[in-house]
């Protein structure tokens, strides 16, 4: 008897149903759901079961049967061929909204989970959620591939709506610990007491943060400095998700240390933290054209990903971020949850590298 179809047919989104259909039935194949040898439902039990006419069904088939995917067979049925097809352990969905799909961090996270869990026999497919003109998430294409048979799911960035979707859809899924249905979240850094300890060395008690994201999680991000005794000046930067997004970031960098560092040195705090690496790279080039000395005249610390570290001419301070290996343990949990182990925690990696921009004391 043929496997029931493991999928429903979404009739808000755009994509017509034969369609959705044909690619429902490729990801069931590539995921092993259905192997080479096994027969599909016929058309009439496709038809009933997804309450379509036969002639979705129909032109789905015709559509795989092209491919080489399904050969129909007269007395025995569409038989799946699996020529070229992957025989995998199961399926897993990466989440990701489309303004942070290019981004380093994210790239290079979801590529090493790819890799790890491809390795394990788990195919990992991406969905990428688009804003809507009135700012919402459109989660069309969340809604139709949470219909297939995907073992579980993992949302990057992703927003609480987006969270409670998949929970309503069945699907078991995870995060990471810093970004737990926070849209915008600010790292979490980890350890700072070797920062603090340098701070005390050089006799640093003023500090500017400037960073993005929303207030909330900014102010709980500045809390963690403010809270180990240090005085902070908070500068939130506005910069809205679309093309040429990362570029404004480092030029708002730019603009804002010439404006904030004309004015009196004697207001001046005595180290900038970056809390974006992207804003860094500007405001450097802004101390530059300034003529202000790093660390001559002010201490700098940023934060970056390892791999992809502004670029000066002495090392950068920095709380290094290493997505290859967040995305390691990521998958590594993911494992762990499909083998039936209870969730815990995916902490990002990150450690602080002392450099020149913010030296130990002599």
């Amino acid at each position: 008897m043929p496997k029931p179809v493991p999928f429903r047919l979404d009739r808000t989104v755009a994509a017509n149903l034969s369609d959705q259909l044909a690619d429902g039935l490729r990801s069931a194949i590539a995921s092993g759901y259905y192997r080479k040898g096994d027969v599909l439902p016929t058309i009439v039990e496709l038809a009933r079961a997804l309450g379509t006419s036969v002639q979705v069904p129909r032109a789905a088939i015709a559509a795989l049967a092209a491919e080489n995917a399904v050969s129909p067979r007269r007395g025995v049925g569409c038989v799946v061929v699996g020529r070229r097809q992957s025989v995998w352990k199961g399926r897993v969905l990466g989440i990701v909204p489309a303004e942070r799909e290019g981004a380093y961090h994210t790239t290079t996270f979801l590529g090493e989970m790819r890799r790890v869990l491809a390795a394990a026999g788990y195919l990992f497919d991406v969905v990428t959620l688009d804003h809507r003109s009135a700012g919402s998430i459109d989660c069309g294409p969340l809604d139709q591939a949470l219909q297939r048979n995907f073992d579980f799911a993992f949302p990057l960035f992703c927003p609480q709506t987006v969270l409670r979707r998949i929970e309503r859809s069945g699907v078991p899924f995870t995060t990471k610990e810093a970004d737990r249905g926070v849209e915008t979240p600010l790292p979490q850094i980890g350890d700072i007491s070797p920062f603090l300890a340098q701070c005390r060395d050089l006799g640093v008690g003023r500090m500017l943060i400037v960073g993005i994201g929303a207030r909330s999680a900014f102010n709980a991000f500045c809390a963690i400095f403010t809270g180990a005794g240090l005085s902070v000046e908070q500068r939130l930067v506005r910069c809205r998700h679309s093309e040429g997004y990362l570029e404004r970031l480092e030029r708002l960098g730019m603009e804002f240390v010439m404006e904030r560092f004309s004015k009196p040195r004697e207001t001046w705090p005595q180290l900038i933290f970056w809390a974006d690496d992207y804003l860094a790279t500007g405001g450097l080039i802004g101390f530059f054209h300034l003529g202000i000395s790093i660390p001559g005249d002010i201490f700098t610390v940023t934060i970056a990903n390892k791999g992809l570290v502004p670029v000066y001419p002495r090392t950068l301070a920095r709380f290094e971020f290493d997505p290859a290996g967040t995305g390691r343990g990521a998958a590594a949990e993911i494992l762990r949850r499909l083998g039936g182990e209870p969730p815990r925690p995916i902490p990002e990696v990150v450690r602080y590298i002392p450099g020149e921009t913010l030296p130990h004391h002599p």
